[in-house]
């Protein structure tokens, strides 16, 4: 595999795995965010139109969603699969190597947001009352249990090459 073809490949993923998180982003109906209003104070939605947005987002975020998240991963994996079954050992050692380095660049950028939001809610916490401070706590603790709104996104990592031939042996190369 050329250098170009790997760094194709990274692209590849690294747009997949945004486009993954914009898409989780966009489609909340409700901000899970503790700063920013959510669809239902940004738009003005009637309890009405809330009710009829909260059945046609869990209608595609159900399980038929979910399904469709799941074949997603299968084709992923199924071509991940594929691709290293072209490589040589070689050119396998070296894609390995750059999933590796994309992990670990990928787990600096989730560690340094992670600091940038524990220094947000410091800071948050500064301009707050006593009062607000207290609610503002709760909904913080809320997040950490999935039932509130939260700071930060908790995605999950690409997915590592893997570390054997999954496929048939292949002849010479």
């Amino acid at each position: 595999m050329t250098k170009a073809k790997a760094i194709l490949l990274v692209s590849f993923l690294l747009t997949a795995v945004a486009g993954a998180a914009v898409g989780v982003l966009v489609s909340w109906p409700k901000s899970r965010h503790p700063h920013r209003p959510g669809l239902t104070e940004q738009l003005g939605l009637s309890p009405e139109q809330q009710e009829k947005m909260r059945k046609i987002w869990s209608e595609v975020m159900g399980p038929p969603g979910r399904h469709r998240v799941e074949s997603r991963r299968a084709l992923a994996q199924e071509r991940d699969e594929a691709i290293v079954a072209l490589l040589t050992d070689e050119q396998l050692a070296k894609y390995q190597q750059v999933v590796r380095e994309y992990e670990r660049k990928l787990e600096e950028l989730r560690q340094e947001g992670q600091r940038r939001v524990q220094e947000a809610i410091e800071r948050t916490k500064q301009i707050l009352s006593a009062e607000q401070a207290r609610k503002y706590e709760e909904l913080l603790k809320k997040s950490e249990t999935g039932r509130g709104v939260g700071p930060g996104w908790r995605g999950r990592g690409p997915r590592s090459a893997p570390s054997d031939r999954q496929s048939a042996p292949r002849g010479e190369e």
